[in-house]
């Protein structure tokens, strides 16, 4: 009755052979993409010995046209097994993080920090690079160590303050705007 329904619909022979052989709950589940491992260096791809997954087409018309991956089979997998073993995905990910770091510092250099002032209006305590290094984990999603923070000056007044960032090996300005937190009782 399926086979009748498929030869009616002009359905693929693919999807005929797994009505036939009864995987009907599986073919939601044929994938789209094939594991490939990179025979060359592709850059913003990845290193050689490097395994990952591709749609289909982008292995077939990119990859295997022109010679950068072939198909991840046991063979190819010992045979670039040595590659692989060398790449460093520690210091990877750590360049897109710088990357990405950069990125939204460039967008939005200001970082707000507020506390409650004194009495008189004036600021009672210290900006230090832990609290700028918190801000800027809290409010722009970036890890920053407190000792790549170097401010120009000391942060105790309200008012805009100069910091230079260290990203990696990138010295990046940012203003530290410190606030006074208003209370509406």
């Amino acid at each position: 009755m399926l086979s009748q329904i498929c030869y009616k619909t002009g359905t693929s022979r693919l999807f005929n052979q797994a009505l036939n052989n009864n995987v009907v709950g599986q073919i939601r589940n044929i994938s789209k993409s094939v594991p490939i491992i990179l025979t060359q260096n592709v850059e913003g791809v990845g290193q050689i010995g490097e395994e990952m997954a591709v749609t289909k087409g982008y292995a077939r018309n990119f990859f295997f046209m022109k010679g950068y991956a072939v198909p991840a089979t046991h063979e190819s997998r010992k045979k670039y097994e040595e590659y692989s073993r060398n790449i460093d995905y520690g210091s990877r990910r750590s360049n897109k993080e710088e990357q990405s770091a950069l990125k939204k510092l460039k967008k939005n250099n200001l970082i707000l920090v507020m506390r409650k002032p004194n009495a008189d209006g004036s600021a009672k305590i210290e900006i230090t690079t832990d609290n700028i290094s918190y801000s800027l984990k809290r409010r722009k999603s970036i890890n920053i160590e407190p000792k790549d923070i170097t401010p120009e000056g000391p942060i105790d007044q309200f008012g805009n303050h100069n910091v230079n960032l260290l990203i990696g090996e990138t010295t990046v300005p940012i203003i530290v705007k410190y606030e006074a937190m208003i209370n509406n009782n």
